[in-house]
């Protein structure tokens, strides 16, 4: 009997360890290399004005779509397969067509002007819906010559500034419009509890929170559930907290100010007692990475270890003794949850300390491509299989 018990408290010791701390089955290998970034003549200037390398994985290409943007952020692609893309400083919404699918744009439009600090960028049909710092406006296009005629405030129920500024919009399965709000601080108690959340709309309710700075947020494709890539406070060190990717929950309460991590109790402000409250990250990565704008694959005219990828965009650094971030990296996806470890996609945006470009978010393109934007470079990449590899040039 004892040697019984033995053998079933072994059992369930090893259950709770592999509920606790999950291992990913699949290990995902990618082999990569170095490519020449493509440069058409016309954006030959700094900082492509120098020849300049990035590391891809083996088959792909990586090219300059438009560059000349300023700090360019988010994007979004309309139903004709128009890139839109937000630069929050001009407080402008840019329009850079490619009517002749060379895989350079033709031009840089400003469809909208005279907004306050636009970010996140969302269709919903013909309607582009932008999330400036303090509200919802509707932006549309209604005689096609790529300039907004339409401008309608959605709504106003959005905490604006502080120090987390960006607001990220996107449309969820139920056609509602699901908002981030970042801290007002790097870690406080907040006045207003819209602040570390993700708010709802058109109900204005609080649909999760203590999220401290999720600027990257996507429903799955298949399973349209909500994800999010969540900033982590400074001031605690190199290695913590970690950056999170939750799975978000209505409801869910993710920790921030109180606790970070595997609900590790922040030293300012937790306890052990808050922190079994809240819900821990899907998977912890690098401290100060700073991710940001987050996209799944699907749509993809790539190998298909690619396409159910989530992509994320690590913007790199700036409170760290050793530098890390400045690149793309890729979660393998199965079932619609994580099926392996953060992998590098495309690498060399800081070389030897020096860093010339900070990838900022990915977007799909209605051609299969994925598109970058660079808000230090001031451009928009476009990552693509090379024409022999590619299933639409056979």
């Amino acid at each position: 009997m004892r040697i019984i018990s033995y053998r079933l408290a072994f059992f369930f010791l090893f259950l709770l360890f592999s509920i606790s701390s999950p291992a990913f089955s699949e290990e995902l290998r990618i082999e990569t290399k170095t490519v020449k970034l493509i440069v058409p003549q016309k954006f030959n200037k700094k900082p492509f004005n120098t020849e300049r390398t990035l590391t891809a994985p083996k088959g792909f290409r990586i090219s300059v779509f438009a560059a000349g943007l300023g700090n360019v952020r988010f994007m979004a692609v309309d139903s004709e397969g128009f890139i839109y893309a937000s630069v929050p400083d001009e407080g402008k919404v840019l329009v850079l067509p490619d009517k002749d699918k060379d895989g350079v744009a033709d031009s840089v439009i400003i469809f909208a002007k005279g907004l306050s600090r636009p970010h996140g960028l969302a269709f919903r049909g013909r309607d582009l819906i932008v999330a400036e710092t303090n509200k919802l406006t509707l932006l549309r296009d209604d005689n096609g010559d790529l300039k907004a005629e339409v401008k309608k405030v959605i709504t106003e129920e959005i905490p604006g500034g502080g120090g987390h500024w960006t607001r990220t919009v996107v449309i969820g399965p139920d056609k509602k419009l699901y908002v981030s709000a970042g801290s007002s601080c790097n870690a406080c108690i907040e006045s207003d509890q819209r602040r570390a959340a993700i708010l709802r709309f058109p109900e204005g309710d609080i649909f999760a929170k203590g999220l401290r700075n999720s600027v990257g947020i996507a429903f799955h494709p298949d399973s349209g559930e909500l994800w999010t890539v969540d900033n982590g406070r400074d001031m605690l060190g190199d290695e913590i907290p970690p950056e999170e990717l939750n799975k978000v929950l209505e409801g869910g309460d993710y920790g921030w100010p109180y606790c970070y991590g595997d609900r590790v109790p922040d030293p300012e402000f937790g306890s052990p007692e808050r922190c079994k409250e809240t819900l821990a990250p899907v998977i912890k990565m690098q401290a100060h990475s700073a991710p940001l704008g987050m996209a799944f694959g699907y749509g993809l005219d790539f190998p298909q270890e690619y396409k159910k990828m989530l992509y994320v965009a690590f913007h790199g650094s700036w409170n760290r003794t050793i530098p890390t971030g400045y690149k793309l990296v890729g979660i393998p996806f199965k079932n619609g949850k994580p099926s392996g470890e953060v992998v590098d996609i495309i690498t060399g945006w800081m070389k030897d300390g020096d860093v010339w470009g900070r990838p900022v978010a990915p977007l799909v393109g209605k051609d299969g491509a994925l598109y970058l934007s660079d808000d230090s470079a001031g451009a928009i990449y476009k990552i693509s299989r090379n024409e022999q590899n590619s299933k639409k040039n056979r």
